[in-house]
């Protein structure tokens, strides 16, 4: 079919499979429409790509039976991918999602929704220990605990506890502007070590906070995926070095993330914790300050800072 005529089958914002070059057909969202391609945004890599209208197939249950396989799925970032477009898409396909759980982690038994939707931590993540029995003096511990009213006064406290490091989001547009330049220099088609690598020595030198990090999810997410950084592609070439530095800057990164929240986890690793306490803190963020989220939507800036 013309690629003019496929044009109507999507619109912006679509989530879809595109096909570019010799890559797999990647989960990503539609951002822009032209008359004969598309610009698609592929998930989990930030990587933006004019996509013709005959490589673009929708995200429905008919295209995942025919890229979703156990072959595409030895793909560790391809992995990611299908579980975070699951996740932003409310994870209602289970079927997938344990698919994927399993390929991910092979004799696990997943039970729980929540943990299927979360990737397992980073390398740097140590074991967390089982939840106690007993009473916990850890607010975000006893948030999950406790039911109805209860819980919620709990969550409430751990709010105010978290809004207690106020101080720390002194370095919040300097911590968002580096990871922004992460994502510019780090994508599938261009690479800047040096830039990577100096955005990586200032975000370490940064004091962060766990409501810093709350407050930035992207972020983290974003460190999180480079903690995965595929370093083994450039192997055989004069940036070898440079790729190995730069996983390696990820992951001592998260690790400084990962030690901002205490122990005991109520959920199975860091990232299932981190995942619960962000949509804590922003149920509440909407609740009680809806003005202030409205107006910092309407500032015109990217980070909405």
């Amino acid at each position: 079919m013309d690629d003019a005529l496929l044009a109507g089958k999507f619109e912006v914002e679509d989530i879809v499979f595109a096909e570019y070059r010799e890559y797999l057909p990647w989960p990503g969202r539609i951002i822009r429409k032209h008359e004969q391609s598309a610009v698609v945004l592929f998930i989990s890599t930030n990587d933006c790509q004019k996509i013709s209208y005959s490589k673009i197939w929708p995200y429905d249950d008919e295209q995942k039976k025919k890229y979703v396989t156990k072959e595409s799925l030895d793909y560790d970032d391809f992995r990611l991918a299908i579980l975070m477009t699951e996740q932003r898409m409310g994870g209602k396909d289970t079927d997938i999602l344990n698919y994927v759980w399993q390929v991910m982690h092979p004799g696990a038994e997943n039970t729980s929704p929540s943990v299927a939707l979360a990737p397992s931590p980073a390398p740097a993540t140590a074991p967390a220990p089982a939840p106690s029995t007993a009473p916990s003096t850890s607010g975000a511990a006893a948030a999950i605990a406790a039911p109805g009213t209860h819980q919620r006064e709990i969550e409430l406290a751990y709010m105010r506890k978290v809004h207690q490091e106020s101080s720390s989001l002194r370095v919040e547009r300097q911590f968002v502007g580096e990871i922004n330049k992460l994502l510019k220099c780090l994508t599938i088609g261009y690479k800047n070590y040096d830039e990577a690598l100096a955005a990586f020595e200032q975000l370490l030198q940064m004091p962060v906070s766990k409501l810093l990090l709350l407050r930035n999810f992207e972020a983290v997410d974003c460190i999180r995926l480079l903690c995965r950084f595929a370093a083994s592609v450039e192997a055989h070439t004069v940036n070898r070095d440079a790729a190995i530095m730069v996983k390696s800057q990820a992951n001592k990164l998260m690790a400084g993330f990962i030690a901002c929240f205490e122990l005991p986890y109520t959920k199975d690793n860091f990232w299932s914790e981190f995942v619960h306490l962000s949509e804590v803190y922003m149920r509440y963020t909407m609740e009680f300050m809806p003005r202030q989220a409205g107006a910092a939507d309407n500032k015109g800036t990217p980070s909405g800072q």
